[in-house]
C-alpha cells in the first residue's frame, strides 16, 4: 500500500499517476484503456484491459487419474460449477466406451456445456453460457417453483394415494439438479469477477455466501423430496389403515407450508412468515415422533421401514426449511428494518 497525492489537470480533471511496477507487471502503456469499476463501499478498482475480457484458458482433466467414471463425472460437474468454460478430457490411451458415456451423460445434465470435439485419446467439452442471460434472483426462483412443484406432487400422491403423482416427482430431479449446478457456477463466477457480480444482480459480496447456502439446503430438500416420492411409491403397494394415511398426509401437508413460507420470506424478506416457517419445525418434528412410537406394533416390519424413512424424509425437510427461514431473519435485520436498528443514546 502507498500513499498517492491526487494532482489537478486542467480546469476540473483529477488525477492520480499509477504505480510502476503494476503497469509494468500487468503490461499498461500509453494510450492503452483501463476499466474503472466503482465497488459498493466507494472504492474503485481499476481493471486493465486484457483483465476485463474473459480469459480462454482450458483446463485439462487427466482420465488416467481417475479411478472410476464417478469420480471423472463429478470432476467434469466440478470444472463446470467453477466456471471454466473450456475442458479438455485426455487420457494415455484410448478412452474406453463407458468413460465417454460418463462424460456425455453428465455434460447432458449441465446447462450450456457439451462435447465440441472428440478424438481416440481426448474429448473437448465448451461451455456457452452467458451470465448477463441469468439473473442471479430469477433463476433461483426457477429452483424454488420447481422444487415446489416436485415437492406438492409427493405431498398430493400421498393424500390421495395417487402413485402415477409420484412418479412424476421423481422425474423431476433431472432438472433440479441442472439449475442447481447453473446456479452454482453462477455464484462461483461472480466471487471471481465483480463485473459478472453486478450482471447478475449481485450487490453484495456477502450474498455470494448466503446465496450459495440457500440453494444448498434447496438441492438437499430437493433430493429428500425424491426420496420421498420414492417411498410414496412403495408404501401404496403395501396395506395400511386409512388413519396412518391421513396422519402422514397432514404432516407431509405441514411441511410442504413450511417449505414454502421459508423461501417465501427469502424473496420478499418477511421476517414475519420466516418466524412462522421456525415455529413449524417444532409440530413437524412432535408429530413424527408420535407416529413412530405408534406404528411400531401395528405394522409389519417391513411396512414399519417404509414409514420410518417417509417420516424421516420429512422431518429433515424440515430441519432445511427452518434454516433457510433463519437466513431470511438475518437478511432482514441485517438491513434497513423497523425490527432492529443502530441504537442511538438521547
Amino acid at each position: 500500500m502507498e500513499l498517492r497525492k491526487v494532482q489537478k489537470v486542467g480546469y476540473s480533471t483529477l488525477s492520480i499517476s499509477l504505480p510502476q511496477s503494476w503497469t509494468k507487471r500487468m503490461g499498461v502503456k500509453k494510450g492503452d484503456h483501463l476499466l474503472v469499476v466503482e465497488e459498493g463501499d466507494g472504492s474503485l478498482r481499476i481493471i486493465p484491459k486484457g483483465e476485463a475480457v474473459e480469459r480462454e484458458e482450458t483446463y485439462l482433466v487427466d482420465v488416467d487419474r481417475c479411478d472410476n467414471i464417478e469420480l471423472l463425472a463429478r470432476v467434469i460437474v466440478g470444472n463446470y460449477v467453477l466456471g471454466r468454460s473450456t475442458v479438455r478430457v485426455e487420457s494415455s490411451r484410448r478412452l474406453m466406451r463407458e468413460q465417454i458415456e460418463s462424460v456425455r451423460e453428465v455434460t447432458q445434465r449441465l446447462l450450456g456445456f457439451g462435447i465440441i470435439e472428440e478424438g481416440d485419446r481426448h474429448l473437448i467439452l465448451q461451455c456457452s453460457v452467458d451470465p448477463k442471460k441469468f439473473p442471479l434472483k430469477t433463476v433461483m426462483r426457477r429452483l424454488y417453483l420447481l422444487t415446489s412443484i416436485m415437492f406438492k406432487e409427493a405431498v398430493d400422491s400421498l393424500i390421495d394415494r395417487d402413485k402415477d403423482l409420484a412418479l412424476d416427482a421423481l422425474t423431476r430431479e433431472h432438472e433440479t439438479d441442472t439449475l442447481y449446478w447453473l446456479i452454482s457456477r453462477l455464484l462461483s463466477s461472480a466471487q471471481q469477477s465483480n463485473l459478472i457480480a453486478k450482471e447478475i444482480g449481485v450487490k453484495d459480496p456477502m450474498e455470494i455466501i448466503e446465496d450459495s447456502t440457500i440453494i444448498r439446503f434447496l438441492e438437499l430438500i430437493g433430493d429428500r423430496v425424491n426420496d420421498l416420492a420414492s417411498n410414496v411409491v412403495k408404501l401404496l403397494d403395501s396395506e395400511i389403515e386409512d388413519e396412518l394415511y391421513e396422519r402422514l398426509g397432514q404432516i407431509a401437508l405441514i411441511t410442504f407450508t413450511m417449505f414454502d413460507k421459508a423461501v417465501k420470506s427469502i424473496f420478499d424478506e418477511n421476517i414475519k412468515i420466516a418466524s412462522d416457517a421456525v415455529d413449524l419445525r417444532e409440530t413437524v418434528e412432535m408429530e413424527e415422533q408420535n407416529m413412530m412410537r405408534e406404528m411400531v406394533n401395528r405394522l409389519n416390519p417391513e411396512t414399519a421401514a417404509i414409514l420410518s424413512s417417509l417420516l424421516g424424509d420429512l422431518r429433515i425437510i424440515a430441519e432445511l426449511c427452518s434454516a433457510i427461514a433463519e437466513i431470511a431473519i438475518n437478511n432482514v435485520i441485517r438491513g434497513k428494518n423497523d425490527v432492529c436498528r443502530l441504537y442511538h443514546k438521547a
